[in-house]
């Protein structure tokens, strides 16, 4: 079993030192992502696709994110790398796991699976992947908390996300993936968007976000066990890097935890539900070595 999560780390990057110009050193890492508008970037299949000298393939980097530059994709791709890593990111804001689970009006991770099964899983000339080269990487459940939590039982439904999910990571493995990168939900809760509907309200969407993370955790464990050998993942806990930043946001360089500046670098906030460009970088920093560690590829 190769699992790697702050809490646990059962696998390591193994360096290929054979010669300095071997496959495992310069081939590049193909990122393929997937989620909602914490991930977007605008990534358009029929745009310009990635390469060595525009590892964001198109739009620009910074353009198209919620985060007034660059989001934790945007760094990880272009600076917060050892290696090539060439970013295939198929996010849409708004999204959920599944529209016919919980109702969004974006393009759900469900769509994007299928898309990436109609544009890469052949291995075009624009994205030759391999099982050993290509990292799958998922950070959704904002929105399917945000819209459901005040109309489901955690402890009952949200099993039926983390279900839906396991199913979509199955489809890839079916297509040949064989690494992947799992992001629990930050947070939220302590956004400027619900600290203004108040106590109750607040309380309750951490409740349920708390079932949520818990199942997906599980999820990821039980996964990663039955797969063996076959499958390497990493589960990075978004929650907990979030929580630390708002609990002590002047060690991060940010005046307070809920301040709001669509400069993207000022406070947290980006905008009432969005942290800036900042906190990403931030974040991308702190995923780095995890990423190393777990043998996911280019970090």
């Amino acid at each position: 079993m190769k699992l790697q999560s702050p809490w646990l780390v059962a696998s390591f990057l193994t360096m290929a030192t054979a010669h300095p110009w071997s496959r495992a050193i310069v081939d590049p890492t193909y990122f393929f992502t997937f989620g909602d508008s914490y991930s977007q970037t605008g990534f358009s299949t029929t745009g310009k696709q990635p390469n060595a000298s525009n590892p964001m393939g198109n739009p620009d980097l910074g353009i198209g994110t919620t985060t007034n530059g660059p989001n934790w994709i945007g760094y990880l791709t272009t600076s917060e790398n050892s290696t090539t890593v060439l970013s295939y990111n198929l996010a849409v804001g708004g999204a959920t796991i599944d529209n016919s689970l919980i109702s969004a009006y974006a393009g759900d991770v469900s769509s994007q699976i299928k898309l990436f099964e109609d544009v890469y899983s052949t291995k075009p000339i624009t994205a030759p992947w391999t099982s050993e080269n290509a990292v799958f990487g998922f950070w959704i459940g904002i929105n399917d908390i945000g819209n459901g939590f005040t109309t489901t039982p955690a402890e009952t439904y949200t099993p039926k996300l983390i279900s839906r999910l396991l199913s979509l990571a199955e489809t890839l493995y079916a297509n040949g993936a064989r690494k992947f990168l799992f992001l629990n939900v930050p947070p939220t809760s302590r956004s400027p968007f619900f600290l203004d509907q108040g106590n109750a309200t607040v309380a309750a969407h951490a409740a349920y976000l708390s079932v949520y993370n818990r199942n997906l955790k599980s999820m990821v464990e039980a996964w990663t066990k039955d797969k063996g050998e076959d499958v390497t993942t990493v589960f990075y806990d978004s929650w907990a890097f979030m929580t630390k930043v708002l609990d002590d946001p002047t060690k991060y360089g940010f005046p307070d935890s809920t301040c709001i500046d669509d400069d993207g670098t000022s406070c947290v906030w980006w905008n009432n539900y969005h942290p800036g460009m900042k906190y990403h970088l931030l974040q991308a920093e702190d995923m780095k070595p995890l990423l190393k560690e777990g043998g996911l590829g280019g970090w």
